[in-house]
């Protein structure tokens, strides 16, 4: 029981004071970014998702950019709709999208849906500078961030209770 409630608390701490270095903090953001934008019900979503967790990136940045990135990515469905809309009338690359439209997989696949590319050619827009701000963030700020959290004993209680629950000592 205390894990369960324990378990929130110690990934976000786990996520400042982690050992990952600012290059998985930096594309577990992005890829984050990417995951957040793209509406979700459709195999790319899902791809990324499954690039998520089985990539070395910090999961946690991740989640976070997945979460900040889907509240404020509505917001850009307008914009995104237009962009996909001149994307998919697009003439040199109207074969590529109805080869993968009349593939088997082609109707989840979602690019004959113009918020999707629309919102996927804004996220490829958006990659190299959120990556280069997250790696900034995670230089600059996670070392001075990690050694003040630790000075307070509650945050080492928390990342200890994650080896006790590992031992067996959660009832």
């Amino acid at each position: 029981m205390t894990s369960f409630l324990l378990r929130p608390v110690r990934q976000l701490a786990q996520s400042l004071i982690g050992n990952d270095t600012p290059r998985q903090i930096a594309w577990g953001f992005t890829l984050g970014m990417f995951i957040g934008l793209i509406p979700k019900g459709n195999l790319i979503a899902v791809l990324l998702m499954v690039l998520l967790f089985a990539l070395r990136v910090n999961l946690s940045a991740g989640m976070l950019a997945t979460g900040l990135f889907s509240w404020g990515g509505f917001l850009l469905d307008s914009f995104a709709h237009r962009i996909g809309s001149l994307a998919l009338v697009w003439q040199p690359a109207r074969p590529l999208y109805t080869w993968l439209y009349e593939s088997p997989l082609g109707t989840w696949i979602g690019t004959n849906n113009t918020v999707v590319v629309g919102q996927l050619l804004i996220a490829l827009y958006l990659t190299y500078p959120v990556y280069w701000f997250s790696i900034q963030f995670a230089t600059r700020v996670q070392p001075r961030l990690s050694k003040w959290l630790l000075r307070y004993r509650a945050i080492r209680w928390v990342r200890g209770a994650e080896i006790g629950t590992h031992w067996g000592s959660d009832a």
